[in-house]
């Protein structure tokens, strides 16, 4: 008997981000409009957006993935609405670990924020270069000349 989970988040796709405005070897910032989602999906965008940051400032020649919410504040608002502002701050890194400071706005308030660890490894048989580099580095390319990623 074949035992299948199926997962859905009745999300249309992956990528929670719409725009990347600002970015520098300290800081990034974005944009990513939501419409009646639940409150702490935001964070699944701040954890792109950090993640994309700090493939980024490697010259994308790492996989990078979320290893560890440090700290997190979420809303009690039932569903987030509108466009908010996403930003982040890197506040140490080794050669391996990055620790960035999260958060999004919207109208100048904080609206969710977190503290987030990630891991940077080398590509391997696991994580294949020749499929995750270019990807990455398309979709980022596309976040900041706001053009559609699919």
């Amino acid at each position: 008997m074949d035992a299948n989970i199926v997962i859905n988040t009745g999300l249309a796709g992956f990528i929670m981000l719409d725009r990347v405005l600002e970015v520098s070897a300290s800081r990034i910032v974005g944009t990513r409009s939501f419409t009646g989602v639940p409150a702490y999906l935001p964070l699944e965008s701040l954890a792109q957006l950090g993640a994309f940051h700090i493939r980024h400032i490697t010259g994308f020649s790492r996989h990078v993935f979320l290893i560890k919410i440090v700290s997190c504040s979420i809303p009690l608002r039932i569903a987030m609405e509108g466009e908010y502002v996403l930003s982040g701050n890197l506040l140490g890194r080794s050669d391996s670990s990055f620790r960035s400071f999260m958060k999004a706005e919207k109208d100048k308030e904080t609206a969710a924020e977190a503290e987030l660890l990630y891991a940077a490894v080398d590509y391997d048989h696991n994580f294949k270069k020749g499929i995750l580099h270019d990807h990455y580095k398309k979709v980022f390319s596309c976040l900041q000349r706001d053009l559609k990623t699919g």
